[in-house]
């Protein structure tokens, strides 16, 4: 039994050897893959992780690319005119399964064209999958060859498509542009980098207001205002008093003696972490600010080594009322009132 086989359908010569397990086409190493399930399903995720869209420009780009070899060597060889070499030419592809080439109009002069395709691959490899590609690897070939023959740029727009039960079609209206493959890939991702960068900072503000809330309820639980007597507030402090939390201890303050008509305000700095003249005069912008409301501050907490620290740092937080114990202080505050 011979092992190699040899046909020539519509001019193309079409080689098999069965031993080497090898098949030509024109002469060039090929394949045969089912449209559906082997091709479809190699295509399918890609179209999916990258979006229909630019799919179908990668795809048309690259098929754009060997157009021609196609014209000059096939479309120009196999017919008097161009009409008739480029219906030649969709002869012999139609070979390969690609579909049946038509040319209801074509006008060289004015650089247009019609080409419709009965049958092409592509529609046929997703029918009864509800997925519609279009025809991309077409479209770019059709791109490139009209291109040639019409000596200048043009595109080709995909017009009257249907997938049917048993037969497809999808029409191709060529006409001359300044538009190319290439620009239109590049303006696809550069709309996709801009959205993304979109998408990006709205999530980058939308996470920036999250932690800045976030930051001002810790702010606010660090310097709890506890109203625990008619007029009287407490704000024990707990760890370091930095700048910041400084800012928020006044601004808490002041607001809670305006919303509550506080006289006397127990801030008790048992807890502060490494008291020293920094602290203090943080602590004495706040007494400043709240005496101006109309209320006054009181310390609590106050061990021996705190006020010596006090005295040798010379703050006129010497001049607040100072208490051992939050007890001492509200005492003296109820006493008052």
């Amino acid at each position: 039994m011979a092992s190699t086989h040899d046909v020539t359908l519509n001019q193309v010569p079409i080689h098999w050897d069965l031993g080497g397990g090898n098949l030509s086409f024109l002469g060039l190493d090929s394949v045969l893959f089912w449209t559906n399930p082997s091709v479809y399903r190699m295509l399918k995720p890609l179209a999916e992780s990258i979006g229909v869209d630019l799919f179908r420009l990668m795809v048309a780009l690259e098929s754009s690319k060997g157009t021609q070899e196609d014209y000059h060597a096939m479309v120009t060889q196999l017919g008097d005119t161009f009409a008739e070499g480029f219906l030649a030419w969709g002869n012999a592809v139609s070979v390969a399964g690609w579909g049946r080439f038509e040319l209801p109009e074509l006008d060289l002069e004015g650089r247009s064209a019609r080409v419709r395709v009965v049958n092409p691959w592509e529609l046929n490899m997703v029918r009864g999958t509800g997925d519609v590609w279009g025809c991309p690897f077409l479209q770019g070939k059709i791109i490139g060859i009209f291109s040639h023959a019409f000596g200048a740029r043009c595109w080709a727009d995909e017009e009257a498509l249907e997938i049917g039960e048993t037969t497809s079609s999808v029409e191709f209206r060529i006409y001359a542009t300044e538009r190319t493959i290439e620009e239109s890939l590049d303006r696809l991702r550069a709309e996709r980098v801009e959205e993304r960068e979109r998408h990006l900072r709205e999530a980058i503000r939308e996470a920036t207001e999250e932690l800045e809330e976030k930051q001002s309820l810790i702010r606010q639980l660090s310097t709890p205002l506890i109203q625990v007597w008619d007029g009287v507030l407490v704000v024990p402090l707990i760890g370091d008093l930095d700048d910041l939390r400084s800012r928020t201890l006044t601004e808490s303050t002041l607001r809670a003696v305006s919303e509550r008509g506080a006289k006397y305000v127990i801030i008790d700095i048992t807890g502060i972490a490494g008291f020293d003249a920094e602290a203090a005069e943080h602590l004495l912008r706040t007494t400043a600010a709240t005496r101006l409301l109309g209320a006054r501050c009181l310390l609590a907490g106050v061990s021996s080594r705190i006020a010596q620290t006090l005295v040798e740092a010379d703050t006129a937080l010497t001049g607040v009322p100072c208490f051992a114990t939050t007890q001492a202080a509200l005492e003296h505050a109820i006493g008052k009132r």
